[in-house]
């Protein structure tokens, strides 16, 4: 197996693409952190992974609350005793509830900063407290989450394409920053949008054709593994992936 004896946390990892990850690193032997905003939720995915408790830590945790954040990996220290493999997957292109395809001159402020603040905040402050591990092991691995939106400006989600853009650039930063450590930092995006939970809701997006959530697995594995050791600073594409390795896209209907 691939991440066999390795420690992995998941970000925003209950549902979605944090949990096809959170499933595949196990799968490959790794041990799971899986985090999330409510303990029920968390609870319950713990509970469908079927690891052992010595194999899994769940943490309810918000990503833009330093002193949650602090606390989540101060757990992992202390039920590890390690981090291997940390994956910023938690974000969201509009607040839960909307309001949503706002053009920057529309978009409130409170709108702005709950984008902003969980996609590249929360980036940071995992990412910060990561390192602090990674670098007194002398290794580790850093995968951020993007999208198509952080490299190409799309109307209407402002507040999304700046927060990633951003994931983008601190990525560069933290690459740079952190070779000399043996720490790789790289950012993955699924190429397309995928057929969420959250997606799947918005009005006029049932019946399309979309990315399935699991399009993110290989290449997942792949940066976290040995397979990739000295790839940093770099930015995947998922669906372009696996394309390249032959492994089947995989897309559903919303």
């Amino acid at each position: 197996m691939k991440l066999s004896g390795r420690v992995a946390c998941v970000t925003g990892s209950v549902r979605g693409i944090g949990w096809e990850i959170v499933q595949a690193y196990a799968q490959e032997g790794a041990k799971v952190v899986i985090c999330d905003l409510h303990r029920s939720d968390v609870d319950r995915a713990v509970e469908q992974l079927g690891l052992s408790g010595e194999k899994v830590l769940g943490v309810k945790a918000d990503v833009t609350v330093e002193e949650e954040v602090v606390h989540l990996f101060r757990g992992i220290g202390e039920k590890f005793g390690r981090l291997d493999i940390l994956v910023n997957n938690a974000g969201f292109a509009w607040p839960r509830g909307g309001p949503i395809d706002l053009e920057i001159v529309d978009t409130p402020f409170e709108v702005w900063l709950k984008v902003l603040n969980t996609n590249l905040t929360g980036t940071f402050l995992c990412s910060r407290e990561a390192l602090k591990m990674m670098r007194a092991q002398g290794y580790g691995a850093i995968i951020n989450i993007s999208s198509p939106q952080g490299k190409l400006g799309k109307a209407l989600r402002g507040p999304y394409c700046a927060a990633k853009f951003g994931v983008e650039g601190l990525t560069q930063v933290m690459s740079l920053e952190n070779s000399s450590y043996n720490i790789r930092v790289n950012t993955l995006n699924p190429g397309g949008i995928v057929a969420t939970e959250a997606i799947r809701k918005i009005p006029g997006n049932k019946g399309k054709k979309m990315l399935s959530p699991e399009v993110i697995k290989p290449c997942a594995v792949y940066l976290a593994s040995n397979e990739a050791v000295g790839i940093t600073g770099r930015s995947f594409v998922a669906s372009e992936w696996n394309g390249q390795h032959r492994i089947e896209v995989a897309y559903t209907i919303a």
